[in-house]
């Protein structure tokens, strides 16, 4: 897929969350591919090295971000937050309980990979190999180095993935509760990729969403293609923006780039317009 006109990636993860790559690296290869803006959007997490909701380095604007798990009445979706300020105390413990949510996800796994597979992988080593908070793509990494998989996607397809006898679920926080931490931020939430939620109803869902306060949906997202994953109902890009426009939503949109070694999706493979961003940045009300 060719990247799409435009100026900005508003769905890009480092190595605060799964991602391969650190914010510095990941601002320059957006560089690279002549982007003008990025949001850093990584899961449950904010970069340290991210302290106000927007700066510039190396002439782009640097979006701080947040994509936060969250449950719909037994659904789960996750919500980016955009132009979040970092040091807001309702954020800040919103993503205090994700990160436990995290963790005791990661041991459990850990734990179901090594009684699956014989190996002895061990916590500490992987987060050390991390750089940052694991994630399953360092899980899948280490399951590679060990020859038991060839690659990050074939981790993923029989070890890793949702369907597989290995995977944990994270426990998730409530919709409401995720809207209204990145708007006590100053932020602007955003349902993120909705082609991929496990539901045959998300229209029903959006309008649920919209009443709690949602003011978005990423409407350009890479599904299928060369690196996107397939949609997992029927919302596609134009069903999106129906629904974005159905309940009076912002549109959003981003690659959902996790670095050059996670396997997936490439940086600025999707990207939002000049007056798409001004729009979700006038939003915002840090």
């Amino acid at each position: 897929m060719e990247p799409s006109a435009g100026i900005a990636d508003l769905h890009v993860h480092t190595t605060a969350s799964d991602g391969t790559s650190s914010v510095a690296e990941r601002v320059a290869q957006a560089a690279d591919r002549g982007l003008e803006a990025i949001a850093i959007t990584d899961h449950d997490a904010i970069s340290e090295t991210l302290t106000e909701p927007v700066t510039r380095r190396d002439g782009l604007e640097v979006v701080t971000g947040v994509e936060a798990r969250a449950d719909v009445e037994g659904t789960k979706i996750e919500i980016l937050g955009y132009y979040v300020s970092p040091e807001n105390e309702r954020l800040r413990e919103l993503l205090a309980r994700a990160r436990e949510f995290r963790h005791e996800r990661n041991e459990a796994l850990i734990e179901n990979l090594n009684a699956a597979t014989g190996l002895s992988l061990d916590y500490d080593d992987l987060q050390a190999a991390a750089r940052g908070s694991l994630g399953r793509p360092h899980v899948a990494q280490a399951l590679v180095d060990a020859g038991l998989v060839d690659s990050i996607d074939a981790a993923f397809a029989e070890y890793l993935g949702t369907d597989s006898a290995a995977y944990v679920e994270m426990e998730r926080q409530d919709y409401t509760a995720v809207i209204d931490a990145i708007h006590a931020a100053g932020g602007v939430a955003s349902l993120a990729h909705p082609g991929r939620i496990r539901s045959d109803g998300v229209p029903e869902l959006v309008a649920t969403l919209a009443d709690a306060g949602l003011d978005a949906i990423e409407v350009a997202y890479p599904y299928g293609g060369d690196s996107g994953p397939a949609k997992r109902n029927e919302v596609g890009v134009q069903t999106a923006a129906d629904l974005a426009e159905t309940n009076d939503l912002l549109a959003t949109g981003g690659s959902d780039c996790h670095g050059p070694d996670s396997g997936k999706y490439r940086l600025g493979e999707v990207r939002v317009t000049r007056a798409e961003l001004d729009a979700i940045r006038d939003r915002a009300t840090v």
